[in-house]
């Protein structure tokens, strides 16, 4: 498996490339922000992308959908309740002092529990709203890894004062869907480093005092 992480935009988002190295495809996942950088990586790793996958359709994380979609001439792909935030985009620009240009177009929804191939990678969809309508997370269970979007970071977990966000729903997400991995599961957040998800369950302030 190729996994690459490009921290961008002034949000520190992190893109990840994913891919498979015997087939050569692969797929972007929120891709928030510098698009050409985003391509030049993708060009470093040879993979021929086919999909763009967004967990959620916050600026920071669909800012550079539109341009990759023109340099890639792929589907991008994201859960039916995260596309009314997608359509806000320039209102979400103009709140945060953001210029935005295009506003991309879904081509296919992913609903809980779908199995996206990338290759031969198998990225299992967990529906985990509660930061964001709509919110996935993509497990990628042979590869003992998890794409948290903005549902859980190493020592916090998402902030839900945005249009649509829930701490309670949250909260549920993350008990259910994500504390429910195995221990040795590595955590691939939207911000900030990577972590285990047994290492949030004794140590995330957020997680302490319920039955995780």
């Amino acid at each position: 498996m190729i996994l690459e992480v490009l921290t961008v935009g002034p949000f520190q988002e992190n893109c990840y490339i994913i891919g498979d190295e015997v087939s050569g495809v692969g797929a972007i996942v929120d891709p928030g922000d510098e698009a050409a950088r985003i391509a030049l990586a993708v060009e470093r790793t040879d993979l021929e992308i086919g999909s763009i996958i967004v967990t959620h359709a916050h600026i920071d994380h669909v800012g550079a959908v539109a341009a990759l979609v023109d340099e890639y001439a792929c589907p991008v792909l994201m859960h039916a309740e995260a596309e009314p935030m997608l359509k806000q985009l320039p209102t979400q620009a103009m709140m945060m002092g953001l210029k935005f240009g295009k506003v991309p177009k879904v081509d296919r929804n992913i609903g809980d529990g779908e199995v996206l191939e990338v290759g031969d990678l198998k990225l299992g969809s967990l529906y985990t709203p509660g930061h964001a309508p709509g919110h996935l997370a993509f497990y990628v269970e042979d590869q003992g890894l998890v794409l948290s979007g903005d549902a859980l970071f190493a020592g916090s977990v998402g902030r839900v004062d945005l249009p649509g966000g829930s701490m309670e729903v949250l909260m549920r997400s993350i008990e259910e869907r994500l504390m429910s991995l195995p221990d040795e599961t590595r955590v691939y957040p939207g911000h900030g480093p990577k972590t285990e998800i047994g290492n949030e369950r004794t140590s995330n302030p957020f997680l302490q005092g319920g039955m995780f």
